[in-house]
């Protein structure tokens, strides 16, 4: 008798309705990649969900949140998921851009032994404190049919100081006559992938040069994280450039373009101050130099 029930039981297999499967709850588990970041910069937290059970889909799977407000951080969106074509939390409804929490709501069914990865984009504020924080799960997740696994584990986020922002300076020009023009290029750096705010620098520029005229260029902002810009003062007639309240995003340079006029013969070094920022600390000065040449009596003779 205890040999036909050990056959009846090879025959019909494990998953039979003889022998109920005992489900295991789901998983979820968190990384930052990357895991240190400056103020102001990108990185992405990976939310994976994990089915543990190879034969059975789990349903009504989600009931939990992480709360980001905690480490000054806001999501602007989802990126490339691993959750396609299989059944899946709604991702679309989880976190809106520029929300601190990402919400799953209880609801929604995971396929059987599936792992669902989902990078979330997010930002972190340009005056986030330096140091270690742990994003958390609510809670376990939970499901209609496997019951609530446990919390993911922390996941660590490291924040360092920005580097100090950069500044180049060149001429369009290597000799220019007298009361010739030419460009003068100002271009301050963000070498971090961060934002740097309160950025300046100031310009006077050597007796032999005058400014014409001057303005800005920036290019154009991406991934929400705006544009970058400042405050400029180029009068021409004057000798002073002033480049003050400063935000530059890594993927935003900026470059300030000034025609200027010579006016005193000779060679002509101009050096700026050195550049400042408010969250990245002092930059080196910047140097570059044209020479002015007299056109009437250029190479020792008259000019036609």
């Amino acid at each position: 008798m205890r040999d036909a029930c050990f056959a009846l039981t090879a025959l019909l297999g494990a998953t039979s309705p003889l022998m109920a499967e005992t489900l295991l709850p789901p998983t979820v588990s968190l990384e930052f990649n990357p895991a240190t970041m400056k103020p102001g910069g990108i990185t992405n937290l990976i939310i994976t969900i994990t089915n543990p059970n190879p034969n059975t889909a789990l349903t009504g799977i989600g009931g939990f949140s992480v709360d980001l407000s905690p480490l000054n951080m806001t999501s602007f969106g989802i990126g490339t998921s691993g959750c396609s074509g299989h059944s899946a939390p709604n991702l679309s409804s989880a976190a809106a851009a520029g929300s601190s929490v990402i919400t799953f709501d209880p609801g929604t069914e995971l396929t059987p032994g599936f792992t669902c990865s989902i990078p979330y984009i997010i930002f972190l504020a340009v005056d986030a404190p330096l140091g270690t924080k742990y994003a958390n799960t609510s809670s376990g997740i939970s499901s209609d049919n496997g019951g609530t696994g446990s919390p993911a584990s922390p996941a660590p986020i490291t924040v360092v100081a920005n580097a100090a922002p950069q500044l180049t300076e060149t001429f369009d020009d290597s000799s220019i006559p007298q009361f010739g023009t030419t460009f003068l290029h100002l271009t301050p750096v963000n070498p971090n992938n961060g934002t740097l705010t309160g950025v300046a620098f100031t310009d006077t520029l050597p007796a032999g040069l005058t400014i014409v005229g001057a303005g800005p260029s920036c290019s154009q902002g991406s991934l929400n994280v705006g544009t970058s810009s400042f405050n400029l003062i180029a009068e021409p007639g004057t000798n002073l450039i002033s480049f003050s309240d400063g935000i530059l995003y890594p993927t935003n340079p900026c470059s300030v373009l000034v025609q200027v006029q010579g006016i005193g013969l000779g060679l002509q070094t101009n050096t700026t101050s050195t550049i400042t920022s408010t969250n990245g600390g002092t930059g080196d000065s910047a140097s570059a130099s044209i020479t002015v040449f007299d056109q009437v009596f250029e190479n020792g003779f008259e000019q036609n």
